[in-house]
């Protein structure tokens, strides 16, 4: 008996092999797999490598799929407010065929748009972010789904305006920077730097013995006893703002200081804007 049993079970494994053989070599039929886009690959050199699930958006559509909680996206964020002097460069796609479904003019650029906003709404500046709309012939598409984006990276270009706007106040007693365009003794206003002077004003109008301390500097470009003119003229035109507001003279010092202190290579572009400056601070007694 046991020696039928075992006849059984070769002929069962036998037969079992055969149907196999014929299904997936003879018929040369597989077991189906579902399809998947491909991620979308964001990459910043070697500081950055992300990946975001392909199916980003619907045929015809430019809002967001769900991402879930702590999606790249949200990665992406944190490392864009790590580096506030790199640009995301956000390029979406659309084809002929979806634009002639729909009413949108540049599908693509809403597709972009809809990342720039939610990393604007993850706090990154939006200086930080620029958007492309761009039409392409075609690209992957699996059960009415695509990703239709791609992500690029640049330096933002540091100048004058860029360091006035990331000069914050902190309160009186602490250094505020304001920033001059090359050869100008105008200063580049800000709401942080224009609190720093109405609170300025407001406390040396009820400290009289106080004192504002008012530096001027330039850049390395000209002659020094030049430049030792125009760091004063920009201490004096800034000092002289602050006076037409009620402040007597004798409350400001004012120096000038050319270009002997830099606090950036002048041998740099973004070195030059940064030397281009008067420093506020209150000098407490």
């Amino acid at each position: 008996m046991s020696r039928l049993w075992l006849w059984w079970a070769l002929l069962g494994v036998w037969v079992t092999g055969s149907v196999l053989v014929h299904l997936f070599y003879i018929k040369r039929i597989r077991f189906s797999t579902e399809l998947v886009l491909p991620p979308i690959r964001i990459v910043d050199g070697t500081q950055l490598r992300l990946r975001l699930p392909g199916n980003l958006f619907h045929q015809g559509e430019s809002r967001l799929r769900p991402l879930g909680n702590r999606s790249a996206l949200d990665t992406l964020a944190d490392y864009l407010r790590r580096n506030p002097r790199r640009l995301l460069i956000v390029t979406g796609y659309h084809t002929p065929a979806e634009s002639r479904q729909t009413l949108t003019g540049n599908l693509g650029a809403l597709r972009a748009q809809a990342v720039q906003d939610y990393l604007l709404d993850a706090d990154v500046p939006d200086e930080q972010l620029a958007i492309r709309g761009q039409q392409a012939e075609s690209f992957p598409v699996i059960r009415d789904s695509t990703s239709a984006l791609s992500f690029a990276f640049a330096p933002i270009r540091i100048d004058a305006d860029w360091l006035a706007r990331h000069q914050y106040y902190v309160d009186l007693v602490h250094p505020l920077q304001l920033y001059f365009p090359t050869g100008s003794t105008a200063y580049i206003h800000t709401p942080d730097n224009d609190r720093f002077a109405h609170e300025a004003v407001a406390y040396l109008r009820i400290h009289p013995r106080e004192r504002l301390r008012i530096t001027g500097h330039t850049d390395s470009v000209g002659t020094v006893a030049g430049n030792l003119r125009l760091s004063r003229a920009r201490a004096m035109a800034v000092r002289d703002q602050l006076v037409k507001q009620g402040v007597p003279r004798r409350q400001f010092t004012v120096i000038a200081m050319g270009d002997k202190n830099p606090i950036a290579p002048n041998a740099l572009p973004e070195g030059r804007e940064a030397n281009r400056r008067v420093t506020l601070v209150i000098v407490q007694r």
